[in-house]
């Protein structure tokens, strides 16, 4: 097999491509006459499996070259499967650890700074549950829910390519942060959709609290997004992709080179060279911690860009300066400000969880 592959891959070499790939990809088994006519140099016109060999001399093939392209095939499917297999676990836990925390974040974030329903998250927190019990935190979690393992298998598939691509390395700690942008780049529009219905959603929910009389036009999210569709086509659920994809690039360059380097740092520090459970959760709480502090201002922005009007005639604000400037005007810095505590509560937890789980998902089925 090995000397039928090196012929076909001289007569590549020397311009017959035609018989190269008859001869080394489309396995034949010749016949005995064949077999004479061909080790005699008599010429032949054979015809394998309903292709016909140019040329003077049939030779018998091999499905080498084939069959290592299927092989890569089947690896390179593996890996897909493995990575959204692992990022769609860490999604399931990202969204159910952390989603009563965003619903908090979400209520502090959008209520009125002149009249405001909430004194703190405590106080958001334990309105919500008194009106509604524990699920009134869970309020649109579908949504989040399957947008959620969608988006993070996308992240991770991406991130998991990033790295091939980047060449990441623990004596290049700098590598891991250029993969993580370019996975959150690429991660960024399947999210920004997401978050949009999710923050639409619950902004209903800030509204009934403020005016008892408030009658929310949306039955569902469903009904969200059909809206956003209805006024603005294509674009709809891009609304704040902008302010999103501001905050992600670098966000998501901390977020992961952070994590990585923290979890290379207790690995280096174990005999068998590798992070303990433990670690890689201390160390993905810790990435998470850096992802929302350093920019939550960013996040600030596109959370009042996100749960404006859906109708363009309607909204406050008409992009990402103008609803800085305008949110300076109502509450001064501190207005950047506004849901910081659950926002940190819900970061480190949900993010350690999150990462744990790709992480140990992975080695698991690796």
């Amino acid at each position: 097999d090995d000397a039928r592959l090196r012929r076909a891959m001289t007569m590549a070499r020397d311009g017959d491509d035609a018989r190269a790939l008859i001869y080394g990809l489309r396995p034949f088994a010749p016949s005995a006459a064949l077999r004479r006519r061909r080790d005699g140099g008599a010429g032949l016109d054979a015809t394998t499996r309903g292709v016909r060999a140019p040329g003077a001399r049939a030779r018998g093939t091999n499905a080498a070259p084939f069959a290592a392209s299927a092989s890569e095939g089947d690896a390179a499917g593996m890996k897909f499967a493995k990575d959204v297999f692992a990022g769609t676990c860490g999604g399931i836990t990202v969204t159910l650890l952390g989603h009563p925390f965003d619903t908090v974040k979400v209520l502090l974030q959008t209520q009125s700074s002149k009249n405001p329903v909430y004194s703190g998250a405590v106080d958001a927190a334990s309105k919500v549950i008194k009106a509604e019990g524990v699920g009134g935190l869970y309020r649109g979690v579908t949504s989040p829910l399957a947008g959620q393992m969608f988006f993070r298998a996308t992240l991770f598939f991406a991130y998991a390519r990033a790295k091939e691509f980047v060449g990441v390395s623990p004596e290049d700690p700098l590598s891991y942060a250029k993969a993580g942008a370019m996975a959150w780049l690429a991660g960024t529009f399947f999210e920004s959709p997401i978050d949009l219905y999710k923050s639409q959603w619950q902004c209903q929910l800030v509204k009934a609290k403020a005016d008892p009389t408030y009658k929310s036009p949306y039955g569902s999210v469903v009904d969200v997004v059909k809206e956003s569709w209805k006024y603005n086509g294509v674009r709809g659920p891009y609304q704040a992709f902008h302010a999103t994809m501001a905050r992600n690039l670098p966000a998501g360059a901390v977020y992961f080179g952070v994590f990585e380097n923290v979890k290379n740092s207790f690995a280096k520090t174990n005999e068998d060279g590798k992070a303990t459970n433990a670690q890689i959760i201390l160390s993905g709480g810790i990435g998470g911690f850096f992802y929302w502090s350093l920019f939550y201002p960013i996040d600030v922005i596109k959370s009042a860009l996100m749960t404006d009007a859906v109708n363009p005639a309607k909204r406050k604000f008409t992009g990402f300066f103008d609803a800085a400037g305008k949110l300076y005007a109502s509450g001064g810095v501190k207005a950047f400000y506004r849901g910081l505590v659950p926002c940190l509560l819900r970061a480190s937890p949900a993010n350690a969880g999150m990462l744990f789980t790709v992480d140990y998902i992975r080695r698991i089925i690796d």
